[in-house]
């Protein structure tokens, strides 16, 4: 506090000596000058104090209390605190910081709000700021103002309960958006109208408040109004899509329903078709049930097209091993497990798929995915079958589409026993066929080669140049190939009869399959050979052949089927079959 003199003072009181007097005005003249000088020296260096939006001098002034005040009692809460910490993990809280870089003689600590900063559109640089804790509404309002340079709002959009300040360049970007704002400014237009009518027959006294109230509402923002009832649309989608009107630039990483339904309410094709894009290359087994369901809702046959050539590739190898298995529904399982193009390593791996998605819809509310021994002990407990009772009887078309006389394996024949899904009358034919198919030296009966041949699969990742799979099938052995020539990108396919004694049969093979003696064994084969290239997966396809395999080596090898332009992963399907 200043002292200063005056001589009304000193009349009240007792009179001062004149040493006295010069004294006081000697100190009084120095202090003057010295804070003139802190002044001068730091007036572009004032900080804040407090959350009150007050400002102070960076300088040790005497006269600040309250800053003196807030200092010792910062302190204070600092001792008594156990775990002080620079920063505070609830955002709600005040955090003090120590600016010394930009105030190395303030002895006071600032105190700083993080929403408060992050309205101020972070106007202080020194505060570290966490993206997580900013809302939709915060994201949109700081980088729209830094767009529109904080010029006042054209309009005010209410949806969703939050309203998001708008400017009027930005509106033609949106077609809902502009045909709001234009009825609405047709609307107000028409309203004054009326009224400056009326106005004309009124007293001329009430002139000057018809003026205030007409320049008020012209200048006023104008307010949207959009209801929502898509339920999909939320308030992270929609600034989302509104800050694309400010920044086209702008990315998400949640591209899906919600940002395609926002963008189909507000009328905006560009994003739309970017978020189509986008979902094109994000399919994968978390998306592609979802994917696929919003490809429905808003018609779009490209994306629905995609999900299903992603789904006959990686049904069984992919998606029967994610969570997500439970949302495919009835008609895409049964569509993918009908297609020609279905991948798959044998057919016992598709059963195992459509059990797994079975025991999903039987169980809804499992968040993890169970173990295979579960799914066998879930539905083996069962007395009766299945598939006959009430429940069962909606499944039956799943199960008529899976090819189980390809299941050859005898542990996995036994496990098909084991489980109380199928009638009785299922199980005697599978095993009838198989005991006719051995008896006769391998002889099928096949009226539609392209249903009811048996499925192998490999996938060549291009780490290998020949890849290789010996299978076993009705007493005859075969070795699957797939070789790359040199260092080009083309590929040989072909199947090669084996003898019980070769060396790629494992042991364990010759002991526990049987061995048809049978010299010549005629075969119809088709393989599929399916890789990605030019942004799709295309199919290559030899068409069924009919070979006679026999067990010297000019006859035990088919005809190699060669493809130029492949690049890995590639996806190799042989079927088989043993006609009359």
């Amino acid at each position: 506090m200043h002292i200063q003199w005056s001589p009304l003072s000193v009349g009240r009181n007792m009179p001062l000596r004149p040493h006295t007097r010069l004294v006081l005005i000697t100190s009084h003249i120095s202090q003057q000058n010295s804070t003139r000088s802190v002044s001068a020296r730091s007036l572009s260096q004032r900080t804040q104090a407090g959350h009150t939006n007050r400002w102070q001098l960076p300088g040790a002034l005497g006269s600040d209390l309250l800053g003196q005040a807030q200092v010792q009692r910062a302190e204070e809460f600092g001792n008594k605190s156990s775990d002080r910490k620079k920063y505070s993990d609830d955002p709600m809280t005040l955090h003090w910081h120590e600016d010394a870089a930009s105030c190395p003689q303030s002895p006071l600590p600032r105190l700083v709000h993080p929403l408060s900063a992050s309205r101020r559109t972070r106007l202080c640089n020194d505060v570290t700021w966490s993206s997580k804790l900013d809302t939709p509404e915060e994201r949109f309002y700081i980088l729209s103002r830094r767009v529109a340079r904080n010029a006042k709002p054209d309009a005010v959009l209410e949806c969703l309960g939050v309203r998001w300040e708008l400017h009027f360049p930005i509106l033609s970007s949106s077609d809902t958006l502009f045909e709001l704002y234009t009825n609405n400014k047709r609307q107000r237009d028409i309203e004054l109208q009326k009224r400056a009518v009326i106005g004309t027959h009124s007293r001329v006294s009430s002139a000057c408040g018809r003026g205030l109230a007409r320049e008020w509402l012209l200048s006023s923002p104008m307010t949207l109004r959009l209801p929502v009832k898509d339920a999909s649309i939320n308030k992270e989608a929609l600034s989302f899509a509104l800050r694309t009107l400010y920044n086209p630039e702008e990315c998400t990483d949640e591209w899906g329903e919600a940002v395609l339904s926002t963008a189909a309410l507000l009328g905006m094709s560009n994003l739309f078709q970017k978020c189509l894009k986008e979902m094109l290359t994000r399919i994968s087994s978390s998306t592609v049930c979802s994917f696929h369901q919003v490809s429905y809702k808003f018609k779009e046959t490209l994306l629905q097209r995609a999900c299903e050539r992603w789904l006959e590739l990686f049904l069984v190898t992919e998606l029967s091993f994610h969570i997500k298995l439970k949302d495919l529904p009835f008609d895409l399982l049964l569509k993918t497990l009908r297609s020609p193009r279905l991948f798959a390593s044998n057919e016992y791996e598709v059963l195992r798929a459509v059990l797994y998605w079975l025991y999903l819809k039987l169980n809804p509310l499992r968040e993890t995915l169970p173990a295979h021994s579960t799914i066998i002990h879930f539905f083996s407990r069962e007395t009766s079958v299945f598939l006959e009772q009430p429940q069962g009887q909606k499944y039956i078309t799943i199960f008529q589409a899976l090819r189980m006389h390809g299941i050859t394996e005898w542990q996995h024949l036994q496990e098909l026993q084991n489980i109380r899904v199928l009638p009785e009358s299922w199980l005697l034919s599978i095993l009838s066929n198989h005991y006719h198919t051995l008896y006769s030296g391998g002889d099928m009966v096949v009226t539609d080669f392209s249903k009811q041949a048996i499925r192998f699969g490999m996938m060549c990742d291009g780490e290998q140049e020949c890849c290789t799979q010996t299978i076993s099938l009705c007493g005859f052995y075969f070795l699957l190939q797939a070789a790359k020539l040199g260092e080009s990108d083309t590929y040989n396919f072909c199947i090669e009869r084996l003898r019980h004694w070769d060396p790629a049969v494992s042991q364990s093979s010759i002991v526990s399959h049987p061995y048809c003696m049978r010299a010549d064994r005629s075969v119809c084969y088709h393989i599929t050979v399916q890789s990605f290239a030019n942004g799709e997966w295309q199919e290559h396809s030899s068409g069924p052949v009919n070979h006679e395999f026999g067990l010297f080596k000019r006859r035990c090898r088919s005809k190699p089927f060669q493809i130029e332009g492949l690049f890995p992963p590639i996806l190799v399907t042989f079927a088989l079959a043993f006609p009359f």
